[in-house]
């Protein structure tokens, strides 16, 4: 029986070849490098905060705890409005969650984008990004349900230690908790490996979705919907790929993490041995001007910081565009009835016949 995933290592690698160095374009790699950051930058995962809620006394059923909640949450709520600092703080936290979801929406649409370059060969930033504006509202909306779906998953497991927390006292946290620590840990071990399975298998399902939206004109809820039949029809060769790729991924992963460190090892030094020198240089020539020399160097430290992220970005460009090519060319073996017009199927097509 042929396996997909290792079919697809060859067609993938000729594919990024020809994308990124058949001939090589600088401004390609560019527009290629900033729709990679915004989708690895944006915060698309949804994780719910722990929120600890303590007072003397827990047990509601008993008025004192009931009344000391209450004079708590009143005195929380007239704080607001009088204290600036409070008013600051709430609007930094409101202006960040507006920021998440801002660039997580800009990450969907740009999963849309990237597929869309890679299979055309031909990156226009700002025709995809407006041609995909709705699909990725809709993966958008995706994503928060699978949080939400995360959530309750999590929830869940979490009843039985919970539940005695709830019936204990202010006095017996410290006791249950004592009591109940190998339970926790075995908890929170199992918690993070559902969470870690239920998440990459959807995960999964959502990038073999994303192409199957765009070539079958349809939304990311029924593209899910009809990639999840056809897994039903061919489970075997979507197990065998999530292992696969999950190999792949590792060795791509440690690949492009040993090229990096060399090359921050290397340039770090160069970029900290430039600039020891232009500071003993303005040094020389400002004598007791540190404020001036620092309204200098500061400016060019932001500068060199950047393109040091870009730098850096750039040599891992590759990875990320030989990974999408691998799953593209995996759907196209394993989802046959979806037509990805890949830019080199015309030539494969005139090779075969």
């Amino acid at each position: 029986m042929t396996w997909y995933v290792v079919d697809a290592l060859d067609k993938a690698f000729g594919r990024t070849k020809k994308c990124l160095f058949e001939p090589f374009d600088f401004w390609k790699w560019m527009k290629l490098v900033i729709i990679v950051m915004l989708i690895g930058g944006a915060g698309s995962n949804f994780n719910g905060g722990g929120n600890n809620y303590s007072s003397d006394g827990y047990n509601l059923p008993e008025s004192g705890a009931t009344d000391s909640f209450t004079d708590t949450f009143r005195g929380f709520i007239d704080q607001i409005p009088t204290d600036p600092g409070m008013g600051l703080i709430i609007g930094i936290i409101v202006l960040i969650f507006i920021l998440i979801l801002f660039f997580s929406y800009v990450s969907s649409v740009m999963e849309f984008v990237f597929v869309e370059s890679l299979v055309s060969n031909d990156v226009r930033f700002w025709e995809y990004s407006r041609r995909y504006l709705r699909k990725g509202l809709g993966l958008f909306l995706f994503r928060i349900l699978t949080g939400i779906f995360l959530l309750a998953v999590i929830a869940i497991m979490a009843l039985p230690f919970v539940l005695p927390l709830i019936g204990a006292s202010g006095e017996n946290y410290a006791d249950v908790i004592a009591s109940n620590i190998i339970s926790l840990i075995f908890l929170l071990i199992g918690i993070i490996l559902v969470t870690a399975i239920i998440g990459g298998v959807i995960s999964s399902f959502i990038n073999l979705s994303i192409p199957v939206a765009i070539y079958t004109e349809s939304g990311i809820f029924r593209a899910f919907s009809n990639v999840f039949r056809q897994f039903r029809k061919d489970w075997k060769q979507i197990v065998v790929y999530w292992f696969g790729r999950i190999l792949l991924g590792l060795v791509v992963g440690i690949a492009v993490a040993i090229i990096l460190l060399i090359v921050m090892v290397a340039v770090g030094l160069f970029i900290l041995f430039v600039d020891m020198l232009l500071y003993l240089a303005l040094s020389a020539l400002l004598t007791g001007s540190d404020a001036i020399i620092w309204m200098i160097l500061v400016p060019l430290i932001l500068i060199q910081t950047i393109l040091f992220i870009l730098l850096l970005a750039f040599i891992a460009l590759p990875a990320s565009v030989f990974m999408k090519y691998h799953m593209l060319t995996f759907l196209q073996q394993w989802y046959t009835d979806v037509e990805i017009p890949v830019f080199d199927m015309q030539q494969i097509n005139e090779e075969l016949y």
